[in-house]
């Protein structure tokens, strides 16, 4: 099995104040290709804050299959399906 934790990043010291976790619903790393809305859209913002800091303060989640505790990477783990 495949082990799941968090680890500290090197790149990023930290900051001295509060911390915001934002999790969008829907919005995820995709192929990119002309069926990624996403990728397809103009975010000026979302891409501001992705490579702020030299890109250290992204990190990618995985929310289906094991990492959410489902049975394989082929289950999906959102509401919506």
């Amino acid at each position: 099995m495949a082990r799941l934790e968090l680890r500290k990043n090197a790149r990023f010291p930290g900051v001295p104040g509060p911390v915001v976790v934002v999790v969008m619903d829907g919005v995820g790393i995709g192929a990119g290709d002309d069926g990624d809305a996403v990728a397809l859209a103009r975010t000026p913002n979302l891409d501001r804050l992705r490579t702020g800091w030299g890109g250290a303060v992204e990190t990618v989640l995985k929310a289906h299959g094991p990492a959410v505790g489902l049975p394989s990477d082929d289950d999906m783990g959102n509401s919506e399906v």
